[in-house]
């Protein structure tokens, strides 16, 4: 199976601040009952008083490059046998296109442009501007690069704009690679971080690869598991019906650790890590999905990590 989106970058960073990393073992367990043997790894960035909030006693003064150096560092040594697409999610404090392309050099491969906030670059859901002239900067450079642009968590106007650059650069013979990687969809759960069946419409001609998370407020207001099963297979379904079964792919961003490993207080309702694969082709399967293992593999290695 491929993850096509987990916070693991974070995960190891806030275990080297906190000189434990006991918490490991338990990611190793939940990676492998499930069969993960691909992923993308994420480091994420909020606004500076949540990173504060987050980070505690700990917080210094954020520098992305030291983070991403320590991270996956700390990666190649804990994980030496599981495959990883290196992820940036929130780029508010990467300085500028040079900082990117040194991030490039260490191994960075996909970006979140935002987070839920504003940034200097463009807007995530807490803002309704659009992306800035530094965004489109640094979309071209990371294009350029040949980064994957990822579009979860932008407002509409980021979204509208990004998208217009992005087949913009699509006209120039640029290699465009664009993924949602942890957005659902509004006509089954109206959350403003899922995307809307004209998004996701306007997005065919670039090919994308739209991962359907399992994090509950995104699949159903309902928190009872049972039906959070069953509406996660409906929003597969849905994207099948709008793109065909090329463009779906599978992502948790299990994000159990916020109470497990940093002491927040709220359960995250998801799938059970332990057994999303076994429980999702069971699911599928009773749904007539007869192409499991595109949605569950092929689609997210052919699109992204073969292509990286």
């Amino acid at each position: 199976m491929i993850d096509l989106h987990y916070d693991l970058l974070s995960i190891l960073y806030y275990c080297y601040l906190k000189e434990d990393f006991n918490y490991l073992e338990e990611i190793k367990r939940r990676l492998s009952s499930s069969g993960v043997t691909h992923i993308v790894c994420n480091l994420y960035f909020m606004n500076e008083e949540e990173m504060k909030r987050e980070m505690g006693d700990k917080y210094q003064k954020i520098s992305v490059l030291d983070m991403f150096k320590i991270s996956t560092s700390l990666f190649h040594q804990h994980f030496p046998n599981l495959n990883a697409i290196f992820s940036i999610e929130g780029c508010d404090y990467i300085k500028d296109e040079k900082e990117l392309e040194e991030l490039y050099k260490l191994g960075l491969r996909n970006i979140l442009l935002v987070w839920n906030n504003q940034n200097k670059y463009g807007s995530g859901n807490r803002s309704d501007s659009g992306l800035t002239n530094k965004g489109i900067s640094f979309l071209k450079k990371a294009i350029d690069l040949g980064i994957s642009i990822d579009l979860s968590h932008m407002n509409h106007n980021t979204f509208n704009d990004t998208l217009k650059l992005l087949k913009e650069e699509k006209k120039k013979n640029k290699d465009i690679k664009v993924i949602v990687s942890h957005s659902n969809c509004y006509s089954i759960c109206p959350n403003p971080r899922n995307l809307t069946d004209e998004q996701i419409i306007s997005l065919k001609e670039l090919n994308p690869l739209i991962g359907i998370v399992s994090y509950g407020p995104f699949v159903s207001s309902s928190t009872n598991i049972q039906v959070l099963k069953e509406k996660y297979v409906e929003h597969i379904k849905h994207i099948i019906s709008l793109l065909g079964d090329d463009c779906v792919a599978v992502s948790t961003d299990d994000m159990k650790y916020d109470y497990e490993l940093l002491g927040n207080s709220d359960d995250i309702q998801v799938f059970p890590y332990q057994n999303i694969k076994t429980e999702l082709k069971e699911l599928l399967s009773k749904n007539n999905i007869c192409n499991i293992n595109k949605i569950m593999y092929e689609n997210s290695y052919n699109k992204l990590f073969r292509r990286n």
